[in-house]
């Protein structure tokens, strides 16, 4: 479901909202409802607003409605119509008595008016929130005029009352429509769910907290008649539970203090023991009316939210829906020009279409007319939200048409968490879930509390946890195990999983074994870990113990593969790969809210610009960006990325270098096309010996020039495509040679943009993940049954699929030669 903001209360500064205007919503509802049904978008939220729909000279006034209405039939969406979005029309009081009788009577206009026109089932919300609207205008000062008081007391008991007065009002507009719509309409009452805390150093006010949460349910209550049953309350007024759930739902009493989604605060409570706590007080179907995020944090609270919901349909409670809100972006009640970069489509110059809507949403859905690109109320699709949406749409699907039985799990320990910079693991996992229940195991992290698993959604069959130990080594240090151990058990035999592999990123994790019997070990050896700075000393001997014992191997490029294939007789090389059309420059929207923040950090950066995104550590070569950039004043030198376990006051400062720390993946194609060359100046030691830079490809797809320092697997898998120079005068020249490439021709005509074009077109994370796939079943068979023919069938088949890929030939024609026994020669590394 997908809801459009509809406000229309008066703010702290005495101007009247029009939210609908205020979005274009209003002007564009065909244009929204047609690109929410393309979405799969099937129910709707929409606000008539009392306020906006009656002068308070007794006329009122619909067309707004009913043009809404119409569009929405014509669409095929089921609309959940809100009456009162806060606002009560300009004559009329939320202390006045007249108010029940008023509403009833706009209730029965405008149950008349859209009576030909609902699709299905007619759904109201008659007043949006009534425990919010009591507080803000009597606890806040977000409504005008503020009815409150300084005192505390004297403003909750004028809360109260306010809360007693809209849910009489609520119950006579329900009467009203019942009389119009008879026993058809149904009625969905929305309030926010919360959680409430005491401040770790008061323990006195836990009981405060607990009341704050108590109120939450008032408003359920009294139309339920449980409380003040005076005001008419009754079982059928409590129909459809509304709960609406935001970051900021959650708090410490006394200071207000937000307890941050976004930091991962332990004392949150997750949305699907919300959503129990409502179930078992109420047993009524509910759904979640509204929820989202901000920014780049959406597509991840998204999935979060997703995760929950379908976690607690699994367990019987009946969630009938969940409401994306708003689908168009909104700007702030109380500052106008502030956009909350909030919904499925942000609003300002615009340059998706709705054919490129259909193509993100619904690759079999029909071309359509583009969508408006003048204006500054224009809609540009977020694509990392609209994907999003798309995957979790299809795994509803998929969990209601397959007959397949369930996935099998695929555990996962690694040394990186999911939400760091988004690489190897995240690429290959992401697309895993399709055919495994993915669990994602991070390092452990220090509680004061009790040890728990902090588990959050990133997609359909993905979930991340989070062992939260009272040990205090880092990582998968031997002092954690017992801990994480227990806590993995736990969740093991609670969830059922039985059926599972066991996958390493990190042979530090290889204790975790003894507690797990799975059908078969996976160790993905990304990069060469005992050669990084600050290694566990344990680390050498645990990877051989690993190799010996594992049923399949991964390698991260080929000279990981040369240093590891005779430790194992099951190894492959399975370079990291690309997704070219996330960085490729004509699928960037070069109006949407990440275009628009890459541009806002690099507005004052001059040209030419060579960039570098990545995490930054002891494998970049500081002192060769100090000469370049000290040598070549007049170029600017753009690094994005997390600094990490070397001292930030070791970074060159110049003038011309720019450090704009760790950026998300989704903003990087758009950094990446403000910038004239690309840069990988890795230092040529132990650490970089077996590195196989994601970003190679990544840089290429962008249809950037490319330099590089002589990396092995660089120079070996893309040496055609990219220029590859030491340290030191070549490497200026280098640099130079591209920047002059660059601008002097179009970067398909270039010999390394040919050569580009090939490798990219042999190479695609979807690709790779399907080759690991195949080789995961292999491994199960032959784990299974260890002379079984279908194992030796299946590698076979890998083998000859694999060399059918020419990037993947040449590593496996490659591998028996020992160039990892010195350095590779600039002049011979052209595949």
């Amino acid at each position: 479901m997908g809801g459009y903001e509809g406000a229309d209360h008066v703010n702290s500064y005495g101007l009247p909202l029009d939210m609908g205007q205020a979005t274009g919503h209003s002007e564009r509802v065909e244009q929204d409802h047609r690109s929410a049904a393309i979405a799969g978008i099937a129910v709707v939220r929409e606000s008539i607003g009392w306020r906006l729909s009656e002068s308070g000279t007794g006329a009122i006034d619909l067309r707004r409605a009913l043009r809404t209405a119409r569009s929405a039939h014509a669409h095929g969406l089921q609309v959940i119509w809100t009456l009162m979005h806060y606002g009560t029309p300009p004559d009329l009081s939320l202390f006045d008595d007249t108010l029940c009788e008023r509403l009833a009577r706009f209730a029965t206009r405008v149950a008349n008016a859209l009576q030909p026109w609902h699709v299905g089932t007619p759904v109201f919300n008659v007043v949006n929130e009534i425990g919010f609207t009591a507080w803000a205008a009597t606890s806040s000062n977000l409504m005008h005029p503020y009815l409150g008081s300084g005192d505390p007391a004297v403003a909750q008991a004028a809360g109260y009352a306010v809360k007693q007065r809209l849910v009489r009002a609520t119950l006579a507009a329900m009467d009203a429509i019942r009389q119009v719509d008879g026993t058809a309409a149904r009625f969905v009452q929305v309030e926010p769910i919360i959680h409430v805390v005491p401040p770790c150093d008061r323990p006195d006010l836990q009981d405060a907290a607990q009341q704050a949460i108590a109120h939450q349910w008032q408003v359920w209550d009294m139309l339920a008649g449980w409380l003040e049953p005076q005001l008419g309350g009754c079982a059928n007024a409590l129909d459809v539970i509304g709960l609406n759930h935001y970051h900021g739902g959650q708090w410490e009493q006394g200071s207000d203090e937000r307890l941050l989604w976004h930091r991962r605060d332990s004392r949150r409570r997750p949305l699907r023991d919300l959503l129990g706590d409502a179930w078992q007080r109420y047993r009524r179907p509910m759904i979640l009316a509204e929820t989202s995020h901000v920014g780049d944090g959406r597509t991840a609270w998204f999935n979060e939210v997703a995760g929950d919901a379908l976690r607690v349909r699994a367990e019987g409670v009946p969630l009938q829906g969940v409401c994306l809100y708003p689908l168009i972006d909104r700007p702030d009640w109380e500052n106008p020009g502030h956009w909350h970069r909030s919904g499925l489509w942000d609003v300002g110059a615009a340059t998706a279409t709705a054919s490129e809507t259909d193509a993100v949403m619904s690759p079999a859905a029909s071309s359509a007319d583009t969508a408006d690109r003048s204006g500054r109320l224009a809609r540009t699709l977020y694509r990392p939200y609209a994907q999003a949406l798309h995957r979790w749409q299809a795994q509803l699907l998929a969990d209601a048409t397959d007959s397949k039985g369930p996935l099998m799990h695929l555990i996962v320990f690694s040394h990186l968490r999911w939400g760091f910079v988004y690489q190897r693991p995240q690429h290959l996992m992401s697309r895993l879930s399709r055919d495994y229940k993915v669990v994602f195991i991070e390092e452990p992290v220090a509680t004061d509390g009790e040890p728990c698993l902090d588990r959050s959604a990133q997609g359909p069959n993905l979930d991340a946890l989070v062992p939260r130990t009272r040990a205090v080594a880092p990582g998968f240090n031997d002092e954690q195990m017992p801990q994480i151990q227990a806590l993995l058990q736990d969740y093991l035999a609670r969830e059922g999983i039985t059926d599972y592999v066991v996958w390493l990123y990190t042979p530090l994790a290889l204790p975790m074994l003894q507690s797990l019997t799975p059908k078969a070990l996976v160790y993905d050896c990304m990069d060469e870990l005992s050669a990084f700075l600050h290694a566990p000393a344990q680390l050498r001997e645990r990877e051989a113990r690993l190799l010996a014992t594992a049923d399949l191997v991964l390698t991260g490029g080929p000279a990981l593969f040369e240093a590891k294939r005779a430790a194992n007789p099951n190894v492959h090389c399975v370079p990291s790969s690309v997704e070219a059309e996330h960085f490729a420059p004509a699928g960037l929207d070069a109006d949407g809210f990440e275009a628009q923040e890459a541009a806002r950090l690099q507005q004052q950066i001059a040209h030419p610009r060579f960039g570098f995104f990545g995490v930054i550590d002891e494998r970049f070569d500081l002192a060769l960006l100090d000469a370049l950039a000290g040598a070549e004043p007049d170029w600017q030198f753009v690094l994005a990325g997390p600094v990490v376990k070397i001292d930030q006051a070791t970074l060159p400062r110049r003038a011309n270098i720019h450090w704009l720390g760790m950026q998300s993946y989704a903003r990087l194609p758009h950094l990446l096309a403000g910038w004239d060359v690309c840069l990988m100046p890795f230092a040529i030691n132990e650490a970089t010996r077996f590195i196989s830079p994601t970003k190679t490809l990544e840089y290429l797809a962008g249809e950037k020039p490319v330099v590089s320092t002589p990396v092995r697997d660089v120079a070996v898998l893309y040496g055609s495509a990219v220029q590859i120079a030491p340290a030191g005068p070549a490497f200026t020249d280098a640099c130079r040679d591209a920047l002059a490439s660059a601008a002097q021709f179009e970067w398909a005509d270039t010999p390394h943009g040919q050569a580009a074009a090939e490798l990219l077109s042999a190479s695609s994370w979807d690709r790779s993940a399907a080759r690991v796939h195949r080789l995961i079943e292999a491994a199960v068979i032959s784990s299974a049954h260890a002379d079984a023919q279908p194992h030796a069938d299946m590698l076979a088949a890998d083998a000859e699929a694999a060399l059918a890929d020419p990037l993947q030939a040449f590593v496996l024609r490659a591998a028996p030669l020992s160039y990892a026994r010195g350095a590779v020669d600039v002049k011979q590394t052209d595949p």
